[in-house]
């Protein structure tokens, strides 16, 4: 499947990581490696991942946000899931890593902190 990673900063210095496409078992580990070096090399205090142009997440991403959260967590940065699809959303909470990840209520699902 196909995921494309871009990393940008914004006006306010907050750094984004936004991922397009198809995240599954093929590319989920890339995913994980993206997180963790943005946050490594880049140290900021809050790393957002953007997820809002994501069309599939399956088992194997789901973990690996996970483990990217936790590697990065120990580096001191702050992995936010933030304009989650609700496709995205919604393969979070059927999981059940939603409130592990701390998903938000279903009327504020702009971002998911973890």
């Amino acid at each position: 499947m196909s995921m494309s990673v871009t990393i940008n900063v914004t006006m306010d210095g907050s750094t984004v990581l936004s991922v397009r496409g198809e995240i599954d078992h093929s590319n989920a580990d890339t995913l994980r490696q993206e997180i963790v070096s943005a946050a490594t090399h880049r140290r900021p205090g809050t790393l957002r991942v953007d997820l809002g142009l994501v069309t599939f997440l399956d088992s194997a991403a789901v973990g690996a946000l996970v483990a990217a959260q936790r590697e990065s967590g120990a580096e001191g940065v702050r992995v936010v899931v933030w304009r989650a699809s609700p496709f995205v959303h919604r393969q979070l909470r059927i999981a059940g890593v939603h409130e592990m990840l701390g998903a938000p209520t279903e009327q504020d699902t702009d971002h998911i902190t973890f």
